[in-house]
């Protein structure tokens, strides 16, 4: 019995040893032919342009395995300026080294019996491309000359080139444009990729499941960073994961911040215009229709949530505003515009603070206007001709807390068919104290409120490019206002005299009145051609507050004269006093004298 297991372990070292030294021998000799065979394929297929080499080339026949350390592939200069000075240069010139590509099992049996390549797994490691653009009419060399499919390209050597998994680690690409008088480079740093089930063969090239020959694509990146055209700000991404199998786009953060304080902002920008700041914690867009977005460049997809953000929005009115002409530029009108064809299902906007500050140009003071922790929702977001045939209203609800102290909805219904940009909205402000709204009336207003008690206001219109149509319920008691008046310095005092003939005689101070009676704020009012989206909403339901509160256009105006005439009231008594004092100085100063 130990005999025959002598025999047999005898025997099974027999075999590993020929195993072995067949494979150090098929690898010793067909390195050399491998080698050439590579060289080949690079130089043929680049007009003699491109040049492989690698420090270290070792495989293995027995195990299927297979490794590569520091290979590049370089551009050779003498043959590139040769094509160039016959017209026939590519566009792109490329420069490539990675530290190791490592294959695992690449089934040499498959591969010598049928001609087949399956490998298990590529690994490539620490890789970075370069790639010099300088426009050329002709196409890139790296590209055979011959409109030819991948499997063509390979058909003469190889019946089936399958990879299972494609891993790139820690690449690091940059583009660099020198088409243009000043060079610009774009980075891209620290980016991993994962291809799934590559396969080319006669059949793949038609299969319309497939990405790029693949099963599905994984991209991850640290992060990215981009300048506007303009200089002002840098836009931001972090944590980037995009998925074509799951089709997915995920970021951790995504930020447009301004390259410069607000006091600096506008002496960069040398025009008067608002300072954006944004921040998002989390974006995604759930369901991408890759196929569409790679061969028509529609974007479509069902879902994209944002999630815990800030928009602050700033400007300085001390720099003025070339007024420009807003009707059609409204944003529903907008979207039809984009030169994409796009179609997302529903936009959610999720705890999102908002806000709006402006520096008086009168009072040099800060006026806010806020919409705290708020959630948006946007259905139908489209410019497809197709989509709104079916269903030409896009809808928006916002939920939000108003100046940090009341609930507001507001429900908005885009008519995206509407050649004059029809849309209607609706909205309710539950209660308040009023004098919440002081953070923006006395800085930008010159009112205060000095006490109301804020039940409810409710609005809903019908509206275009041109006007809106509707109306306002404004419920409140104990309304009281403090008119401003501002004194040299920039300074603000309280108008008394002005404030007790607007509470007394123009502005009632409740709805109901003492009476009883309620008065509806109806609205009619018509856009100025200058006004934006934003601005003719607001100024429309303003019409109704007013109404509501009594201030008809007639009131209105008696309130302007009367802040007016106390103003110049309190000017003229300061001057008589001024000239009354003076002569009683200079009776004084005679006396002295005599």
């Amino acid at each position: 019995m130990k005999k025959i297991w002598k025999i047999t372990v005898a025997v099974f070292v027999v075999i590993i040893l020929a195993l072995g030294i067949g494979s150090w021998y098929l690898s010793k000799h067909w390195k050399p032919i491998l080698n050439e065979r590579l060289q080949i394929i690079v130089s043929s297929s680049s007009d003699s342009l491109y040049t492989l080499s690698y420090d270290e080339f070792d495989f293995s026949w027995y195990s299927g395995n297979a490794y590569l350390t520091n290979v590049s592939l370089t551009p050779n200069k003498e043959t590139y300026e040769r094509l160039k000075a016959d017209n026939k240069a590519p566009d792109n010139q490329y420069s490539i080294q990675v530290k190791s590509i490592k294959l695992k099992n690449f089934h040499p049996q498959l591969l010598y019996r049928k001609q087949k390549l399956n490998i298990d797994e590529i690994l490539i490691e620490d890789p970075t491309i370069l790639v010099i653009n300088e426009h050329s009419s002709e196409k890139d060399t790296l590209q055979i000359k011959e409109e030819k499919t991948p499997y063509q390209q390979i058909s003469k050597f190889l019946k089936e080139l399958r990879v299972k998994d494609l891993n790139v680690r820690n690449l690091n690409f940059t583009y660099q444009n020198n088409s243009q008088k000043e060079q610009k480079e774009t980075k891209l740093k620290n980016i991993n990729i994962a291809v799934h089930d590559f396969l080319i063969d006669s059949i793949s090239q038609k299969d319309t499941s497939r990405i790029y020959y693949s099963s599905g694509l994984d991209f991850k990146m640290d992060s990215y960073q981009i300048a506007t055209r303009d200089s002002m700000y840098y836009i931001n991404f972090k944590a980037i994961d995009f998925s074509t199998s799951r089709k997915l786009l995920k970021m951790n953060r995504v930020e447009m911040k301004p390259r410069y304080s607000k006091a600096e902002f506008y002496k960069a920008a040398k025009k008067p215009t608002d300072r954006f700041d944004i921040v998002f914690d989390s974006l995604s867009i759930q369901n991408i229709d890759i196929h569409q977005l790679l061969k028509n460049q529609r974007f479509h997809a069902t879902k994209v949530n944002i999630k815990r953000g800030s928009l602050e929005v700033y400007n300085n009115a001390n720099y003025k505003r070339i007024k420009t002409n807003r009707i059609g530029k409204d944003p529903h009108q907008q979207l039809q515009k984009l030169a994409w064809n796009f179609n997302i299902d529903t936009i959610n906007i999720l705890n999102t603070g908002i806000a709006y500050e402006e520096l008086s140009k009168l009072t040099q003071q800060l006026g806010k206007v806020s919409f705290n922790n708020s959630t948006i929702r946007i259905f139908n977001v489209t410019n497809d001709s197709l989509v709104i045939s079916r269903n030409p209203i896009m809808r928006a609800h916002l939920l939000t807390k108003f100046m940090n102290a009341s609930q507001l909805k507001a429900n908005f219904q885009f008519n995206l068919s509407s050649p004059i940009g029809a849309f209607d909205f609706q909205g309710k402000l539950n209660a308040m104290n009023g004098r919440a709204l002081n953070s923006v009336l006395k800085p930008l207003a010159q009112i205060e409120i000095a006490s109301a008690n804020i039940k409810s206001l409710t609005f809903n219109f019908k509206a275009n490019q041109n006007h809106a149509r509707g109306n306002v319920n404004f419920r409140y008691d104990d309304l009281k206002v403090e008119l401003q008046m501002l004194k040299q310095g920039g300074l603000i005092s309280k108008n008394k005299l002005a404030s007790t003939i607007a509470n007394n005689f123009i502005i009632n101070s409740s709805n109901p009145t003492d009476a009883g009676e309620f008065i509806k704020g109806d609205v009619y009012y018509k856009r100025p051609g200058t006004s934006s989206f934003f601005n003719f909403i607001w100024k429309s339901i303003f019409q109704g507050i007013k109404s509501s509160a009594g201030v008809d256009k007639e009131r209105e105006a008696r309130l302007k004269n009367t802040a007016l005439e106390t103003k110049k009231a309190v000017n003229d008594t300061k001057k008589a006093a001024k000239k009354v004092g003076s002569f009683i100085k200079g009776v004084f100063e005679k006396q002295k004298e005599e």
